[in-house]
């Protein structure tokens, strides 16, 4: 093995993001994104199949949140029409109807106890169960049960609220 960690790990941590993702470009993106976590890590230093496998593992996760996150844009454009974009320049009424969201999201929030609160805003900001624990200050496996209620109020709230 050569001293740089890109060198080391990217070819196949890029192959590796392929086969989760449909795009080379992706692929690529999720490999550099996966390295630029390993520094300053904790695993930064161990064996060098340590630092493999949590790569791997990094490289995996964030491939999957990148096609989680597509397959919410194509639901969301699926739901409410073109997405805004280069071709479809965001109109009056996008703005008026995701204000309207941002506003009902804030307010179904405010009405769930605060962990719960806390725990999806956390969550859906991309932090893991780990520094979702550390926030809270509750052990990692209470995360899940955290969650998993706070989801269920939500959409119970969400569903019943008639703005």
């Amino acid at each position: 093995m050569t001293d740089s960690p890109f060198a080391d790990h990217y070819p196949r941590l890029t192959a590796l993001a392929a086969r989760v993702v449909d795009q080379r470009a992706t692929a690529e993106e999720v490999a550099a994104d996966a390295l630029a976590r390993l520094d300053g890590s904790s695993v930064e230093g161990r064996p060098e199949d340590e630092v493999a496998a949590w790569l791997n593992r990094v490289t995996i996760n964030l491939a999957l949140n990148r096609v989680r996150a597509a397959k919410r844009h194509d639901a969301r454009v699926a739901a409410h029409g073109q997405a805004v974009g280069p071709d479809r320049p965001e109109t009056p009424e996008d703005v008026v109807t995701r204000d309207d969201e941002r506003r009902r999201v804030r307010a179904v929030l405010a009405g769930l106890p605060e962990r719960q609160a806390v725990a999806l805003l956390l969550r859906h900001s991309g932090h893991s169960y780990a520094e979702i624990a550390a926030a809270l200050g509750v052990a990692a496996g209470s995360v899940g049960v955290l969650l998993a209620r706070g989801e269920r109020a939500f959409r119970r709230d969400w569903e019943t609220d008639d703005d």
